[in-house]
This record gives C-alpha cells, structure tokens and sequence, in this order.
C-alpha cells in the first residue's frame, strides 16, 4: 500500500465508487468528489498526490472544456499535484493538449484497470520524486546559509582578536570551522566568543585547526540561546557601532563586501 492521496473527480457516482474501489488497494488513501469546484478546498493543505480529473461535467457535454479549465487551476498552484485526465471519447488532439498543459497523463473510457492503476502510480511516483527534490534543494539551501553565516562569524572574531592581540589575521581549516558550527548552533554566543578568543591568543599558527578550539563542555541549559541569524545580527550591529557607520571598515572588518554589508543592513533592518 503506497502513502499517496488521491483525489478523484467525477460526476457520475457509479465511476466514483468503482475508482475509490480500484484505487483502494494500492493507495492508503482515496477522496472522491462528484463536482470539481471542491478542488480548491481539498486542495488547500497541499497533501494531495495525484488528481484523477474526469474531463466532463454535466449532460451532453462533450468538448472537455472544464477538465482543462481545472488542470489550469490545479498547475497554477505553487507546489501542485499530478493531474491525470479522463474522458469518454479517444480524442487525440484533446490528449495532447492536455499534456501540453501539463497533465501527466490521459485515461479514456471504459478504462482497463490494469492500465489506469499503473498511471497514476507513474503519476504519484514523479509527484514524490519532485517532492524529495524539493525537500533536497531546502536542506541545500538552508547548509548553505548556516555555512555563510558560521563563516562571517567566525572570521569576523578572529580578526576581531587577532587585531586586539596584535597577531595576523589567522586562517581556519574546514575541521575547525564545523567544529565551531557545532558550537554555535547550540545558541551560546559569550561561549563561541571565549573560545575563539582563547584560540587566537594561545596559538601562533597562521592556520588554526580544529585541535586549536578547546571546548569547554556546554552547559545543559543556556540562559539566553540565540539563534544564527541573531547572532549574525548582533555582530554587524556590534561592527557598526563600533566603526561608527562607516561601511567600508565594517565591510573590511566583517570580511564581506560592501554589497553584501547592504544586503545584510537591509535584511536585519539595521
């Protein structure tokens, strides 16, 4: 039994039950509907797979008019569903239009049970591929912010002590810098900053390694934890003020360009 939704709409109450029946065995869940102006709301927490869209609604109807009317609605949503079409009649130049617009695929009736069954498992199977390639690119996305974010910081400190000890601007290798990331995420910036501090101070290296960052063992619970972004935040306030506003010595102090000093000013509302 896959974990797929399924939402069938059809007028005609014989050709639901038979679906919701056929369906049923391979899907964990299956909703019918007798009338495709409930798509928007059973569409509304975005849980639905697959679409089994029936092409004509009301007597005599036969030009499928409403079936493309409601995969245009169905494919204008952000994160839509598949969209598999039926229709009575094997009109060709119907099927390719509504490939065109983006159904996965067309089903005509009578159908065979074998073949519709294989459809819309094609068509939920590419649903939750883009669902895990979607859900990828986020986790990318959000890696790559918290990496940005851990590497202003961290640089931004180790300028920030090396010019107060008056040593050269260190280096830091990859080991290091997820070392501190670690440490960061737990919330606790005074932490963050004693131990970059105490590195700068008691190393000569030019490059400092993750064996140069002493840990001390956090505490279980931290009084005041704060976030990556606030922690970003408090630190270019910190520059700002100290630098008096001057954007160009922020930017220098905060390893970034002026460009991006802007976009974080911006962001934070600085």
């Amino acid at each position: 039994m896959r974990n797929g939704k399924i939402i069938v709409v059809d007028d005609n109450e014989a050709v639901l039950k038979t679906l919701r029946m056929i369906l049923s065995r391979e899907f964990k869940m299956v909703v019918c509907a007798s009338v495709p102006t409930l798509l928007p709301a059973l569409l509304r927490e975005d849980d639905v797979d697959v679409v089994l869209l029936d092409m004509n609604f009301g007597t005599g109807k036969q030009s499928g008019g409403e079936g493309l009317f409601w995969l245009d609605r169905i494919r204008e949503r952000p994160n839509p569903p598949e969209v598999v079409l039926i229709t009575a009649f094997g009109d060709i130049e119907l099927a390719v239009s509504s490939l065109k617009k983006g159904a996965a695929d067309f089903i005509v009736k009578p159908w065979d049970n074998d073949k519709l069954l294989s459809t819309v498992t094609a068509a939920w199977e590419s649903r939750s591929g883009r669902k895990q390639n979607s859900s990828r690119k986020e986790s990318e996305f959000l890696s790559e912010e918290t990496d940005s974010v851990v590497t202003l910081l961290v640089n931004s400190l180790l300028r920030k002590y090396a010019t107060a000890y008056g040593k050269p601007f260190p280096g830091i290798t990859p080991d290091a810098l997820h070392k501190l990331s670690d440490r960061m995420l737990n919330g606790d910036l005074s932490l963050l900053q004693q131990t970059i501090e105490r590195a700068v101070l008691l190393s000569n290296s030019s490059v400092l390694d993750s064996d140069d960052f002493y840990m001390d063992a956090p505490p279980v619970t931290v009084s005041h934890p704060v976030t990556l972004e606030e922690m970003e935040k408090q630190f270019i306030s910190e520059v700002l003020a100290e630098k008096k506003g001057h954007l160009t010595l922020c930017a220098q102090q905060l390893n970034i360009s002026r460009q991006t000093l802007y976009n974080k000013m911006k962001k934070y509302n600085l």
